[in-house]
């Protein structure tokens, strides 16, 4: 396998290479991977492609390493470009973005129903499109209700939060001396398991904006009343608030957070979290009218203009195989997008593991649009305005709906 630093300006070169690299042997099949692994989980799926070469002898694969924030452009300006690209691994909210600029072979004739079956239903809905599906999924992410048993137990908590009205009492009850209930983020992600555990809505698949409803409105109102009765961090505005949450929670300074499996590896580091197993993770709490966190994670995409679409095909199934799901689960703690591997032993006794597939279950895909990766941007500073009690809920909801009209040009 090759393997190839890129940048974005060096892209059209190093795509010249791998395709002339390609053509040297009649028989052989030569695939371009764009590839945002990295660290362990590079090394991991260089070690996977490795083996797909070993068990596939005509075909070699060159991937080409882009930065996580560089990918979406890059694969849309190599496709633009006409350069030869045959797959990528896309983040999920990409998708219809690259689906709708004609940028995706869809897959629907190549995924038997048997492989379909072992997914997760909202993976797979995360990357269709129209009703095409366009990726094999790879991984699942969704922020998950973290809490520090031992400061739950202490305050005379024997479990988690099961109701949003539950997170607020435990939460009062948990803030005295120098330590509060819980984090609130400005982050505007964090944001939509509280509009949908009130019945709230962003923006739904038919392009209808729902975040000035009176439920939406609701959840927005909820967050700033944690803030406003001071039983979430005291910190006036939200500099380094990502840094302050983990920093907090893993010194034992709040006792919950919302945060996803990308954030564990750090929390175990932290003087509360020396032994894992004071770490909770269970489901983000329901609300009077609903319950959900937003399903993130990652697919595996096929180029629409790729020479050996079969043979991408085939590599995307590879990689996303439970064999291959199950391996990377064990080795870096990733959560599954098909459902067989939790039925492994070493899953399904890993609390870590659980506890977020607890989460999976109650998750939600994002607005299936083009825009979708979009609506932070206008959502995430008009969310901080109202924690910070600058901004009613109900004013920072119209500034973000009228915000998001505009970005789908509703009236135009």
């Amino acid at each position: 396998m090759n393997k190839l630093p890129l940048s974005i300006l060096g892209l059209a070169s190093v795509l010249l290479f791998s395709a002339c690299s390609g053509a040297s042997k009649e028989d052989s099949v030569s695939l371009t991977f764009l590839s945002t692994f990295e660290g362990k989980e590079a090394e991991f799926i260089k070690s996977r492609i490795a083996a797909f070469e070993q068990e596939h002898p005509n075909i070699k694969v060159t991937t080409l390493d882009v930065s996580f924030g560089a990918a979406s452009n890059s694969f849309k300006t190599a496709l633009l470009g006409d350069q030869p690209l045959d797959l990528m691994r896309a983040d999920n909210s990409w998708v219809p973005e690259f689906a709708d600029l004609n940028l995706l072979y869809p897959l629907d004739s190549f995924l038997t129903e048997e492989d379909k079956a072992d997914f997760n239903p909202t993976a797979l809905r995360s990357v269709q499109y129209k009703e095409h599906l366009y990726g094999l999924p790879s991984v699942m992410e969704a922020p998950a209700l973290l809490y520090n048993k031992r400061i739950l137990q202490e305050a005379g908590f024997s479990a988690p939060p099961e109701s949003m009205d539950e997170l607020y009492s435990m939460a009062k009850a948990m803030t005295a001396g120098g330590r509060y209930g819980i984090f609130v983020s400005d982050d505007s992600y964090f944001a939509l398991p509280y509009l949908w555990a009130f019945g709230g809505e962003t923006i739904t698949d038919d392009r209808k904006v729902g975040i000035a409803s009176g439920d939406s409105v609701q959840g927005l109102a909820f967050m700033q009343k944690l803030k406003a009765d001071k039983v979430a961090q005291p910190n006036p505005d939200f500099k380094e608030a990502y840094n302050t949450m983990m920093g907090d929670f893993k010194e034992g300074r709040s006792a919950m957070i919302l945060n996803g499996p990308w954030a564990v590896a750090d929390l175990l580091t932290g003087a509360e979290f020396k032994d894992a197993g004071n770490l909770g993770i269970t489901a983000i709490p329901k609300g009077p009218k609903g319950q959900g966190s937003p399903a993130g994670g990652h697919s595996m995409v096929v180029s629409k203009y790729s020479k050996h679409p079969k043979e991408a095909y085939e590599l995307s199934r590879y990689l996303t195989s439970a064999e291959t799901q199950l391996l990377q689960a064990k080795e870096l703690k990733t959560l599954p997008a098909r459902v067989s591997p939790y039925q492994d032993a070493a899953l399904s006794g890993d609390a870590i593991v659980q506890g977020f597939k607890k989460q999976l279950d109650a998750a939600k895909a994002r607005p299936l649009i083009p825009e979708g990766s979009q609506m932070f941007s206008d959502f995430t500073p008009n969310l901080g305005q109202i924690l910070m009690g600058k901004l009613t809920a109900e004013e920072g909801a119209k500034n973000i709906e009228t915000a998001w009209r505009d970005m789908l040009k509703l009236d135009r």
